[in-house]
């Protein structure tokens, strides 16, 4: 289902746009002036792996996931976007297949924005802005890349306590007895996101437990102590 956007976005998740993509609010409205809405429920494809990459996502509420189908038939999850980020961005000189696969991890609403709008917007700014947008966008991809690095160097145990700091990062919530991730992560999400068996996930959930360092219960994950689950990860 879609629509014109118009102005009808949160303004708060305007300024969550414009913090996290170095941009100021005058061109996040300019971008989102141009986009079209559209309502996903949980799961839907947002788009499939090896598709153009004919338009910019902005997610405007919910949560999206970003995958990557192996040829050997293994699926590896690689990140969530939330309210407020921006993603699926065009190369500048031609036109490359995408790598990855996204889908509504929960119901969620994007803002579309076409190739063409996005770089009429984006190449009309000052040429630092221009600068701080990228940066941003480079700050993310070497965040990826160094979880990959992690993936490779860390043993099950510190790889899923990494990946459960990115969860807390971009989804956590404080409560009395600590922060609470807000996303319903199974343990076959956790699984694809560190690269291991459901049953070796559930084990490694399991010591975590024993030792106080996080909860789990109806696909819920809260972390008693951050500072603790970080040197687990060391």
């Amino acid at each position: 289902m879609s629509h014109p956007l118009g102005t009808a976005a949160d303004p708060k998740v305007r300024t969550r746009i414009a913090l996290e993509s170095g941009l100021d609010r005058t061109t996040v409205d300019a971008l989102l002036s141009t986009a079209t809405i559209r309502y996903f429920a949980r799961g839907i494809s947002v788009y499939p792996q090896g598709t153009n990459r004919g338009s910019v996502f902005v997610v405007l509420s919910g949560a999206v996931s970003v995958s990557i189908a192996l040829a050997r038939g293994e699926q590896i999850l690689c990140a969530f976007y939330r309210p407020g980020s921006m993603f699926g961005f065009p190369i500048v000189e031609g036109d490359r297949p995408r790598l990855s696969a996204a889908h509504a991890f929960t119901t969620t609403t994007l803002a579309i924005v076409g190739r063409r709008d996005f770089e009429r917007v984006i190449g009309s700014l000052p040429p630092a802005t221009v600068v701080r947008f990228f940066n941003r966008v480079l700050e993310r991809q070497a965040r990826f890349a160094m979880r990959l690095v992690h993936c490779i160097a860390l043993d099950l145990r510190g790889r899923l306590v990494l990946t459960i700091l990115d969860l807390v990062a971009g989804f956590g919530f404080p409560e009395a007895d600590g922060i609470r991730v807000q996303l319903p992560v199974t343990h076959t999400n956790l699984a694809e996101m560190v690269g291991a068996s459901r049953e070796r996930v559930s084990k490694a959930l399991a010591g975590l437990m024993r030792e106080g360092l996080i909860s789990y219960a109806r696909q819920a994950i809260t972390v008693h102590d951050v500072k603790k689950l970080e040197a687990a990860a060391r």
